[in-house]
């Protein structure tokens, strides 16, 4: 219960993960798109070639999230404790170097994001949150093909 109200005030998580899928199915930068750099992904960019969605992707839902690792879209994170720790900084906010300064397509990152002051304690509950709207996989039983035996 702890978690979950972590997750609805002092981490800001329901801001954009909402709802019964716990997504708002929009699009948000999260500072991850390495912008101007070797492994640089534009997000949504890519797609509408609307400047302003350089570095915005989907909000992920976050049913089963701790089973669904690695997580972010390219799979940065392979530890959803790692990821909540980075969330808890604010996330990464790139600067703009010399030579971008006036490039139009410079990613701007969410404004829902901010340094959250989360204790270990509260961290470790909001892990509590997810894990239990996280389900194991549904049982399926392999079927026995005729004349294979």
């Amino acid at each position: 219960m702890h978690g979950l109200h972590l997750f609805r005030t002092k981490a800001r998580c329901i801001n954009c993960h909402n709802g019964p899928l716990f997504t708002d199915n929009d699009f948000h930068n999260i500072g991850f798109s390495l912008y101007g750099e070797d492994k640089q992904d534009l997000g949504r960019y890519t797609h509408t070639k609307n400047p302003a969605d350089v570095g915005k992707f989907k909000t992920a839902s976050l049913r089963n999230v701790a089973k669904t690792g690695p997580w972010l879209h390219n799979g940065m994170f392979q530890d959803l404790r790692g990821l909540l720790n980075t969330y808890n900084r604010g996330m990464p906010r790139p600067k703009r170097k010399a030579a971008q300064q006036d490039d139009p397509l410079f990613p701007e990152t969410s404004v829902h994001l901010k340094p959250l002051a989360l204790s270990t304690d509260e961290i470790d509950a909001l892990l509590a949150f997810l894990d239990a709207i996280s389900t194991l996989p549904y049982p399926v039983n392999r079927p026995v093909l005729p004349g294979l035996d």
